[in-house]
């Protein structure tokens, strides 16, 4: 070999090892290119409540009742059982309500029984019905409904606007005319004051269900 091949030879050997050294700080150094996916959970834009409360149920009558069916309504949504006395005093009142406002200002009232969780089942319904003139539909809950609902105790009462939204939220039997004061916030479009909150079990006024069945 002469000594010109050799030098070219050294020549060579170091560029090679200047580019290999090159690539390896280049790619120890350079950015990491950003994902072409986003692996993280999105977050969601609206809670369930958020987009309306729903439910669907048999009603007394063998229909079903579609709680979305009312979308654009007033609603009131009364959890109550016919063993229930708190239930009883402040039934005749929601009956009051719907008669009154049902046809003038479309609130629509539907009572959701839990007889069928607790109690003597569907065939004390009917006459309990029948005894207290309800004329709006009645649901009849199972555990599942009443859980997925987030009910606790009875009555519960929930005020629910046009979208499905709560609006208030009474638990137990609440004071007297309670029920009618958050009915007509709900029907003027104000937010009601109904309690959101737990019920007390000294009060007398509600009933714990979650202990009964």
């Amino acid at each position: 070999m002469t000594g010109r091949q050799k030098v070219l030879r050294a020549l060579g050997v170091a560029i090679a090892l200047t580019l290999i050294v090159a690539s390896f700080v280049n790619f120890t150094t350079r950015e990491k290119p950003a994902p072409l996916l986003r692996l993280d959970t999105p977050q969601a834009n609206s809670s369930p409540v958020d987009e309306g409360l729903d439910f669907s149920a048999p009603g007394l009558d063998g229909k079903q009742i579609d709680l979305s069916h009312y979308r654009g309504h007033p609603v009131i949504v009364d959890f109550w059982a016919t063993w229930c006395g708190p239930c009883r005093k402040q039934i005749p009142e929601l009956v009051a309500l719907y008669k009154k406002y049902n046809k003038s200002r479309g609130l629509v009232v539907i009572g959701v029984s839990c007889d069928l969780i607790q109690g003597e089942g569907l065939p004390a319904v009917a006459p309990f019905v029948k005894e207290f003139r309800i004329d709006y539909p009645i649901a009849l809950a199972d555990e599942r409904l009443v859980d997925d609902m987030g009910v606790e105790a009875i009555p519960t009462t929930l005020f629910l606007g046009p979208d499905g939204k709560i609006v208030s939220r009474i638990v137990g039997a609440g004071h007297p005319g309670e029920i009618t004061a958050n009915a007509k916030q709900l029907l003027d479009g104000v937010k009601g004051h109904g309690s959101p909150g737990k019920p007390e079990d000294s009060s007398g006024h509600v009933v714990n269900i979650s202990v009964v069945r």
